[in-house]
C-alpha cells in the first residue's frame, strides 16, 4: 500500500473521528472539523462512511447561538463489544461493554480453591460466556478481552511472570492457555493497577503522574510523558518489594534495618495496625470502613499516613511527578487529610508541592481497556 494513498488517508481520517467520538461522546460536524482540520466536505464524508459502516449514528441536536441546531453524531455502541475480566485470589468478575463504553452486563463468580489448571481456565471462560449471554452476544463475537491480574505481566501482555496474590488459583500462574482457548489475538493480560492508571490517564489532562494503589496489597502506576511506564521486564510500579522503615508509633513490624513495603500496607497489615491502636475488628476487611469513616483514632490515622508517605516517597524521589493520584479501597481519599495526619514531615517528602487527587474509591481495574469513553461502568 502506497503511503499517502486515498485509502490510507480515508482510514486515518475515520480512525481520528472514532477516537474523538470515544473521547467526547458526541460531536457536531463543525467540531470534528475543528479537532481534525478537515474541510467541511471531508468531515461530512467521514461521518457518512462511519454511519454506513454502522460505527456512528445521528444522536440529537446541539443548539447554537444563532441559526438551526447542529446535528450531533455519536458512536453506535452495538457495532462492537469488549470484555474486561477482574481476576482476584478468590473470584472473577466480568463486564461486557459496547463500543460507546456502556456496560451491557456484569457477572461475578467465586472460585473454588481446589481447581486444577484446566478447571481454572474453564471457570474464567464460563464466566465470560455468562456475561456475554447477558449482554446479548457471544464470546466469539467479542472484539477484545482484557484480563486484569494482581501480578507482573511480561511485555506483550501474553504471560504472567509473577502472580503471588493468585494463590487462590492453584496451578494458574500461566494464563496463556486462556488465549489459546479464546483467541490469542483477542486476549490481553494487564496488571490491575496499570489498568486503573491507564483509566486515570484517559480521564485527565496529565502528562506525568504516579498513581499510588492501596487495596488488598500495595502497588503503583507511573505515567511519563503521556505513556504508561511498564519497565523492561513489566515490573514497573511493583513497589511492594521496596525496603522501607516502619515509622509507626505502635505495632511496628520492621526494625532499623527496614523491611518490605508490602508487609506494611494493604488490608491485613492495616487491620493489624488498627488492632494495635485498640480498634476491635470483626474481620480484617473491616479496616476499609474504619479508614473511610470518622471513628478511627487519630494516632491510627497518623500511623497509616506515615506508612503511606514512607512508601510513596520512593517513586516520588526517583520520578518527581507533576501530579499524584491515590486509589484503592484503603487509600486516603484526600491528600490534605493525609497531610494533616502525617507526622515528622513525611508528607512533604512523599507529595512535594504538586497537584493531587483521589480516584473513585472502588473503581474496578477492568473498567479501563474495555473502552476509553467516559466511564459509566459499575464498580466492584
Amino acid at each position: 500500500m502506497r503511503t499517502g494513498s486515498p485509502t490510507v488517508l480515508r482510514t486515518l481520517n475515520e480512525r481520528a473521528a472514532l477516537e474523538l467520538l470515544l473521547r467526547y461522546g458526541s460531536l457536531t460536524r463543525a467540531e470534528l472539523e475543528t479537532h481534525t482540520g478537515l474541510s467541511k466536505a471531508s468531515a461530512a464524508e467521514v461521518l457518512r462512511r462511519l454511519e454506513k459502516g454502522g460505527l456512528a449514528r445521528k444522536g440529537g441536536h446541539k443548539p447554537g447561538p444563532a441559526g438551526p441546531a447542529a446535528q450531533l453524531w455519536v458512536l453506535d455502541g452495538g457495532a462492537a463489544h469488549v470484555a474486561g475480566v477482574d481476576l482476584t485470589a478468590d473470584a472473577v468478575e466480568v463486564a461486557v461493554a459496547d463500543l460507546a463504553g456502556t456496560v451491557c452486563a456484569t457477572h461475578r463468580a467465586t472460585a473454588s480453591g481446589s481447581m486444577t489448571d484446566g478447571d481454572g481456565l474453564g471457570f474464567i471462560a464460563g464466566a465470560l460466556a455468562h456475561a456475554a449471554a447477558e449482554a446479548g452476544t457471544e464470546v466469539a463475537e467479542l472484539d477484545s478481552i482484557v484480563v486484569g491480574v494482581p501480578g507482573v505481566v511480561e511485555p506483550g501482555g501474553e504471560r504472567l511472570s509473577q502472580a503471588v496474590q493468585l494463590s487462590g488459583w492453584p496451578h494458574l500462574g500461566d494464563l496463556t492457555g486462556l488465549g489459546a482457548r479464546l483467541g490469542q489475538d483477542r486476549v490481553r493480560l494487564e496488571n490491575d493497577v496499570n489498568l486503573v492508571t491507564i483509566r486515570e490517564l484517559s480521564l485527565r489532562e496529565q502528562d506525568s503522574f504516579v498513581l499510588f494503589w492501596l487495596g488488598g496489597g500495595v502497588g503503583a502506576g507511573a505515567v511519563l510523558n503521556g505513556a504508561l511506564w511498564r519497565g523492561a521486564s513489566g515490573r514497573g510500579g511493583e513497589i511492594g518489594s521496596v525496603v522501607v522503615p516502619d515509622p509507626v508509633t505502635r505495632g511496628r513490624l520492621h526494625g532499623q534495618e527496614g523491611g518490605l513495603l508490602g508487609d506494611l500496607l494493604g488490608v491485613l497489615p492495616l487491620a493489624a495496625l488498627a488492632d494495635a491502636h485498640g480498634h476491635t475488628l470483626a474481620a480484617p476487611g473491616d479496616v476499609v470502613a474504619l479508614l473511610a469513616g470518622g471513628d478511627a483514632h487519630p494516632a491510627f490515622l497518623a500511623d497509616v499516613a506515615a506508612r503511606v508517605s514512607s512508601g510513596s516517597s520512593r517513586p516520588s524521589a526517583c520520578l518527581t511527578p507533576g501530579s499524584w493520584c491515590s486509589a484503592g479501597r484503603c487509600a486516603p481519599r484526600r491528600a490534605s487529610r493525609c497531610a494533616r495526619s502525617c507526622p515528622n514531615g513525611w508528607h512533604a517528602r512523599a507529595w512535594p508541592p504538586c497537584r493531587s487527587w483521589a480516584a473513585p474509591a472502588r473503581r474496578a481495574p477492568w473498567t479501563t481497556l474495555c473502552s476509553k469513553a467516559p466511564s459509566t461502568t459499575p464498580c466492584t
